[in-house]
């Protein structure tokens, strides 16, 4: 046969174990000398479990040191590391290249339920009511809201990214800062006319920075707009327009609101509050030592009843004074019309 003494060696270790087991055949390697481990399924799944898990940021380096791990090799029966072409040409098998990552669908909340029912029935019917009064492409009274978050981090950063799935994608890396400003077709950002006073407001968005902007800062702005405006231009009718983010929409803090109301009054020692952010004598939220933003808890404001006149919430007489009535005590009080 021309074989050397190693092949003897294993025919006669072939022979001996099918001697004492008839079903112990060898199996025909005929056809599988260049099968890549690519081919089994089960490692496809794992491999690609284990660079998703990885980050954003995964390379063919990841899947030499993940097949370099003990468990792995003797799993694997690998005698021998992969090589970095081997995991190279795995990672273009398995779909990922190298280029700028997909944006997929951009995440700003526009698409929101709640979003785009309010853009459907609220705001674009108000705009088409206040159109008829409004100059078109020369109207120096709608002063249009613009606001943008540039981001600190590299705006595109090169990875490797899987080719098939694109996911959603927020803002950015590193941190915000905002620029709201308002402007408007004829007289550009708004300012006074000596050009000494305007409404632009820069924030640093973050805990550790100016906090974020909240609907108190959509009113300051607001106010000083209005103030410039009605000093400036007297004679003109001004509609601040403001975007649809959430942090412009806000009841004052204790608002009635049926959310979270307990149904009875509340039992010996204990009451029912409206939580709050807590805020210093400038408006800013207060921060806690751990960086959590503070709130505190006060009266729910008052209800009106049929009549007109002012329902309070909390018994102010006897021994339960300052205490929740409840909503089944407060709907008790209602004389049905």
């Amino acid at each position: 046969m021309s074989k050397h003494d190693w092949f003897a060696r294993n025919l006669r270790l072939l022979t001996k174990k099918y001697v004492k087991d008839r079903g112990c055949l060898p199996a025909n390697p005929y056809g599988v000398w260049n099968e890549s481990l690519l081919d089994d399924e089960d490692f496809v799944s794992e491999l690609t479990l284990h660079l998703q898990s990885v980050g954003k940021y995964v390379c063919a380096a990841d899947i030499i040191s993940y097949l370099a791990q003990l468990e792995v090799k003797e799993r694997l029966g690998l005698e021998r590391p992969v090589c970095l072409t081997t995991a190279k040409r795995w990672m273009d098998q398995l779909g990922y290249r190298w280029k700028r990552t997909f944006k997929g669908t951009y995440i700003d909340g526009h698409e929101r339920e709640d979003v785009v029912d309010y853009r459907q029935n609220i705001y674009l019917p108000h705009w088409a009511k206040i159109a008829p009064h409004t100059r078109q492409w020369d109207n120096n009274g709608l002063e249009v809201k613009n606001e943008s978050v540039p981001d600190s981090g590299p705006p595109h950063k090169p990875t490797v990214v899987c080719s098939e799935n694109p996911t959603p994608y927020a803002k950015g890396e590193g941190a915000s800062m905002m620029v709201a400003d308002f402007v408007s077709e004829d007289y550009g950002w708004l300012q006074s006319m000596d050009g000494k006073e305007d409404a632009w407001v820069i924030f640093k968005a973050g805990k550790a920075r100016d906090g974020y902007f909240t609907n108190e800062d959509i009113l300051k702005q607001a106010d000083r707009a209005m103030r410039i405006l009605k000093r400036d231009q007297p004679d003109e009718d001004h509609v601040l327009v403001v975007d649809n983010a959430t942090t412009h929409c806000q009841l004052p803090d204790g608002a009635l609101s049926a959310r979270k109301m307990p149904k009875n009054t509340p039992r010996e020692g204990r009451n029912w509050f409206v939580e709050v952010i807590n805020r210093d004598d400038h408006g800013q939220p207060r921060f806690g030592p751990n960086g959590k933003l503070l709130k505190k808890k006060i009266e729910m404001a008052p209800g009106t009843l049929p009549d007109g006149t002012s329902q309070d919430l909390y018994f102010r007489d006897g021994p339960q004074a300052g205490v929740f009535k409840g909503m089944s005590a407060q709907s008790s009080t209602v004389t049905p019309q």
